[in-house]
């Protein structure tokens, strides 16, 4: 599926917007920054390619959450995949949802291994795997509103609470 949204400068000011936090709540030891950094490479690896978008996306995470740029780079030769480690914050999990689907948007392009992955690790943050499917869907449609990617998570966050309760 090939996605219009994320290109030129739309893209800079996109990625600058949505990494508000990504350690907010429960993502408090080195361990758990490095496993979540090596989730969201999985979903970057998946269709064989690392695109610059993905990457820069990636680097800026590892910055905001204090891992340096060799560990980063440790962190992407590394091809173990580890189980995931699942934050006792619920915020956090809200949020490396929206990560994980807009690592697999970022690149223009929503590639099937990719998506199935993001669905796996997705289940495994005791989530329904189409919250993928409905994040997608509502990515798409505030960005073609003009809606800023935190605006869009917000809603996100309510759209999920709602379908817990």
């Amino acid at each position: 599926m090939k996605l219009e949204f994320f290109s030129g400068s739309l893209h800079r000011v996109l990625i600058l917007s949505v990494l508000k936090d990504p350690v907010n709540g429960g993502m408090i030891h080195t361990d758990q920054k490095k496993n979540y950094l090596k989730q969201l490479f999985l979903i970057a690896f998946a269709d064989a390619h690392l695109d610059a978008r993905e990457e820069e996306y990636l680097l800026l995470i590892a910055r905001k959450m204090g891992i340096d740029h060799q560990e980063f780079h440790r962190i992407k030769q590394s091809p173990v995949q580890p189980s995931i480690i699942i934050p006792d914050n619920y915020y956090q999990r809200f949020r490396m949802i929206f990560d994980f689907v807009w690592v697999m948007m970022i690149d223009g392009q929503i590639d099937p291994r990719e998506k199935e992955i993001c669905k796996q690790l997705v289940s495994q943050l005791d989530f329904a795997s189409a919250v993928v499917d409905d994040l997608v869907e509502h990515i798409n449609y505030h960005l073609s509103c003009g809606i800023n990617p935190e605006h869009t998570f917000a809603k996100f966050e309510e759209m999920l609470l709602e379908k817990r309760g």
